[in-house]
């Protein structure tokens, strides 16, 4: 894939589930980012799950994902809902008639939100046992309750695109160097902020400190000035900013 394709990435059928295989497998995103990135899509369908536990559920895998919520507790609690998802799938596919919209879309949301606390697994175990990984069942479950919910499976698509536009930018083609003398304590304070309180709205004040301290790339700049854009936990700016990596197997910078 080239930077225009994964730029040029509007919708079509096979686009979503495209982009997170290649990132998984070619570009070698961390699992961070990734679930980061399927949280940040899960959040578009959790309405349509039917409440508890799912969005506690989601909140618990987001946490996982940064590092704050220990793997086996979040493995033990989506082991604790997957038998009565299970069953409820059962008694949706062998019921008289046909499954309610509502049982439909809940069902999709419910196991978009299930996979993407899968445990995780790297790029050998899963070209020896599986076809996708997780985020790959993630978003086509997005898009099927979405296609049910809204009739447009378009929409899931533009989000599902945007969300890893937003996490991802222009990483996986090419390094944005981040100047040692950006990073002042206003910029830092900025960018822990945004990240921690989820303050996304304070993005062009971010833009402002960055400028104040001589940062002059266009491409940072206009990310956090972009009007109407919408961030998300793990936005490739604020991860450069506060040193995360997004590839498997990078080291934190001190």
């Amino acid at each position: 894939m080239t930077e225009a394709e994964w730029w040029a990435a509007t919708g079509p059928y096979e686009w979503p589930h495209h982009l997170f295989n290649w990132l998984f497998y070619v570009a070698g995103a961390s699992d961070r980012k990734s679930r980061l990135s399927c949280v940040a899509c899960c959040r578009f369908v959790e309405p349509f799950s039917g409440g508890a536990p799912f969005p506690s559920l989601l909140r618990m895998i987001e946490a996982f994902a940064d590092g704050k919520e220990d793997e086996d507790r979040v493995s033990r609690a989506i082991d604790s809902v997957r038998p009565s998802q299970n069953d409820q799938y059962q008694a949706l596919v062998h019921t008289d008639g046909h499954p309610t919209l509502t049982e439909e879309v809940e069902d999709h949301a419910r196991s978009a939100i299930l996979e993407a606390g899968c445990r995780y697994f790297d790029r050998e175990w899963h070209q020896s046992r599986k076809k996708h990984p997780y985020s790959c069942y993630v978003a086509d479950h997005i898009r099927y309750a979405a296609a049910a919910a809204l009739g447009q499976r378009d929409v899931a698509d533009r989000t599902i695109i945007h969300v890893l536009h937003d996490i991802f930018g222009p990483l996986p083609f090419r390094d944005v160097p981040i100047a040692p003398a950006w990073l002042t304590s206003d910029v830092l304070a900025l960018a822990r902020g945004i990240y921690e309180e989820k303050a996304f709205d304070r993005m062009p004040i971010l833009a402002d400190a960055l400028q104040d301290a001589g940062c002059d790339n266009e491409e940072v700049l206009n990310h956090c000035r972009a009007a109407g854009w919408e961030h998300v936990r793990g936005c490739w700016v604020i991860d450069l900013l506060l040193g995360k990596p997004w590839r498997e197997g990078d080291a934190t910078p001190s």
